[in-house]
């Protein structure tokens, strides 16, 4: 009977011990406070032992958080030790369970066993804290008069050792979540500031090495084959950086998140290879973690973590969750760099064009191209060159190339002006050092070059090539480079016909406003949708955070929901830019009267036309939207008006006036733009402009048999 009396008084303490420290971490009381609590609570249960919280590291080191005994009470600690061996440390680190040491007089060494028996203990029996499956650390009694502990002492540690655990992994993941909110809003801070994609890249890749605490991150981009090339580095080791390529194959992580579009981790063994493990190894580093970066729910890339010793377990799904949400900071930064440098591009073409069409010398041409391609593609020296008849090229233009006008350049076979002329093609050289002509790029301080054919009347006439001092071009600049050796191999096949440069132009633009109605559709149906949705996932988040306990959360989500607002604000302002979604649903009449919402004086409209061919319609807007730009920058007028209507096949337009008239093209006003844009479909327009008495902007375009 008193055993059994006995054994409830002690079930009934631990229990009471439980609660206490249940009750702290059902609190969320500060994690010192619950680890002063449990240490005492341990060591009060189990009579005539002291107790110890300890910390285990993946470096094989224990941080001695705090200890309890009799005569002092609990004392934090803090000191930092090698496990030794024979340690608790080393057995509950190696084994994950519950262990017993009988006696520190032998088999126990190292700096912690030392620390031990200063403390006066001759037995000890440890516990794990598990935490995501991992040991954190453990607890300990300890006894000082030699007297083994008591059986199940083992248990009672275990109890407690879950309660802590459970404190510590919700600690953990509040912690987490806060951290990665706080490395979101940083991200997202600056697409909304429309910083330039590679300072996002940078931050995406600077945020994840601290949310994982690896040093070396690195953010890829994928090529269609697969091979990859680094957008952005932090702490990365020599022979990494910024540009550099890997051709595709190998079984390294990211080659596998090519392959699945899932996380993956790599642990280098010896024999392997492929791209993955020999850019992880550069600088030591053994083992690669890989998450996919989805833009549009398209697989853009990979954001990489490498480290010289194995990663920590889990570490994918913590880099996951913040690629899953940096992927559409990334694919709305870069989104808008692509629009802008579309826009740009096509603006370049048609400055391009429309000097050739009006019949500029092929000098001023050459000029242009060479200029134009140079500023719209980040700068790098451009040159213009025409092949010889025999194994040489003579200089036309450059803008900043490394070799002047007028001068002769022979080559031999196989360097890049060879295989230009022999295959009609595109040439890309990534390392000017291992070509043929390596001498010649040498005396010029080129490391790497794209050269695009200019073809006249089905033979190669030229080439004009971006050349680049350090490293290689972008990916993708090729096809950019060729759209402006087509015009300069226009220029050169037409200097003589006005009419086929007209006809280029008409190209051009057919090319933009195709590109506009392109854009504005795959905005507003892709982006714009997806911001829609944000700020309404981001409202339902708020409403239920408003009930939480978590206020820095709901402040978070009060930004976020600021900035994708915004976003989907600045969004739909350049929809409407590019080209009004009423005209490609409603034809004339609807784009018109979208134009006329915002006008700043009285418009009098009458358009009186059906459906007609897509050309037709958008050139026939943008002459009314150009000529109602200078009825409002220049006119002074009270009052315009806008006629549309069919006449003899041909849609007739007039837009008038009651200004002070005097508008004649060449002044900068973007009349001669409407000449050149109606004269490339065909029609005429004409002006009339009397001082004083207004003016009048008559164009006919032909229907097409509409």
């Amino acid at each position: 009977m008193t055993n059994d009396l006995e054994d409830l008084r002690r079930s009934a303490a631990e229990q009471a011990a439980l609660r206490r420290v249940a009750t702290l971490v059902a609190c969320g009381a500060p994690r010192a406070e619950i680890f002063e609590a449990l240490v005492t609570e341990v060591a009060r249960l189990v009579p005539g032992t002291d107790a110890a919280l300890v910390k285990l590291h993946r470096d094989e080191t224990v941080t001695v958080v705090g200890r309890w005994n009799g005569a002092v009470g609990y004392q934090s600690i803090g000191v930092h030790h090698p496990f030794g061996s024979g340690t608790l440390a080393r057995m509950v680190w190696d084994s994950k369970r519950p262990s017993r040491i009988t006696t520190y007089e032998q088999n126990v060494s190292g700096s912690l066993a030392d620390v031990i028996r200063a403390w006066g203990w001759r037995t000890s029996v440890g516990a794990p804290v598990m935490v995501n499956a991992e040991v954190w650390g453990l607890t300990a009694v300890g006894s000082t008069n030699g007297d083994p502990l008591p059986p199940g002492t083992e248990d009672q540690l275990a109890k407690f050792t879950e309660l802590l655990a459970g404190a510590i992994a919700n600690t953990q993941a509040r912690d987490e979540l806060e951290q990665l909110a706080a490395a979101l809003q940083r991200v997202a801070k600056l697409v909304a500031h429309d910083a330039a994609p590679r300072d996002v890249f940078e931050a995406v890749v600077t945020e994840a090495a601290s949310l994982v605490g690896v040093g070396f991150t690195t953010l890829l981009r994928f090529e269609p084959d697969g091979a990859t090339e680094v957008v952005a580095a932090h702490d990365p080791p020599d022979g990494v950086a910024v540009g550099m390529r890997a051709p595709a194959g190998g079984d390294g992580a990211t080659q596998r998140v090519w392959r699945t579009g899932r996380p993956a981790r790599a642990d280098r063994r010896p024999g392997m290879s492929g791209s993955g493990t020999r850019r992880a190894a550069v600088g030591g580093f053994q083992s690669s973690a890989a998450v996919p970066i989805l833009a549009e729910d398209r697989l853009w890339g990979a954001l990489v973590a490498a480290g010289r010793t194995a990663l920590p377990p889990h570490l994918e799904e913590r880099l996951a969750r913040f690629a899953e949400l940096a992927g559409t900071a990334i694919a709305s930064s870069q989104a808008r760099a692509d629009v802008r440098a579309l826009a740009d591009e096509q603006a370049a073409l048609l400055r391009v064009a429309e000097l050739a069409a009006r019949g500029g010398s092929s000098d001023l041409v050459f000029t242009a191209v060479a200029t134009e391609a140079q500023q719209l593609l980040d700068g790098q020296p451009m040159t213009l060159v025409r092949f010889e008849q025999d194994a040489a090229m003579t200089v036309i233009s450059q803008s900043d190339g490394p070799t002047p006008p007028g001068i002769r350049i022979g080559y031999t076979p196989g360097t890049m002006p060879d295989r230009v002329r022999r295959t009609a093609q595109a040439v890309r050289v990534d390392d000017f050092s291992v070509e043929p002509n390596a001498s010649f790029a040498r005396d010029h301080d080129l490391t790497a070059g794209v050269a695009a054919p200019i073809v006249v009347e089905g033979q190669v006439w030229g080439m004009l090539a971006a050349t680049s001092a350090d490293g290689p071009l972008l990916p993708g600049i090729e096809e950019r480079l060729q759209r402006f050796a087509n015009l300069a191999g226009t220029a050169v096949s037409n200097a003589a016909s006005r009419a086929q440069l007209i006809a280029s132009r008409a190209r051009v633009l057919s090319t933009a406003d195709e590109t506009r109605r392109r854009l504005q559709r795959d905005v507003h149906d892709g982006a714009q949708q997806r911001l829609i949705h944000t700020v309404i996932t981001l409202k339902l988040a708020r409403r239920s955070l408003a009930h939480s306990d978590v206020p820095t959360t709901i402040d978070h989500v009060e930004e976020a929901l600021r900035h994708a607002q915004r976003a989907t604000d600045e969004l739909r302002e350049i929809v409407s830019g590019i080209l009004p979604a009423t005209l490609t649903r409603s034809g004339l009449r609807g784009g018109v009267e979208s134009l006329l919402t915002d006008l700043p004086l009285p418009v009098e409209a009458a358009i009186e036309v059906p459906r007609l061919a897509v050309e037709v319609e958008t050139t026939a807007y943008f002459v009314i939207a150009e000529a109602l730009t200078n009825v409002v920058k220049y006119a002074q007028a009270s009052r315009a008006w806008v006629h549309a209507g069919l006449s003899a096949g041909a849609l007739r337009i007039a837009v008038g006036d009651d200004g002070v008239g005097g508008a004649h093209a060449g002044q900068g006003s973007g009349l001669t733009g409407l000449f050149d844009r109606v004269e490339a479909h065909g029609g005429r327009l004409r002006i009339s402009s009397p001082p004083g008495r207004g003016t009048m902007i008559e164009a006919t375009l032909p229907t097409g048999g509409h």
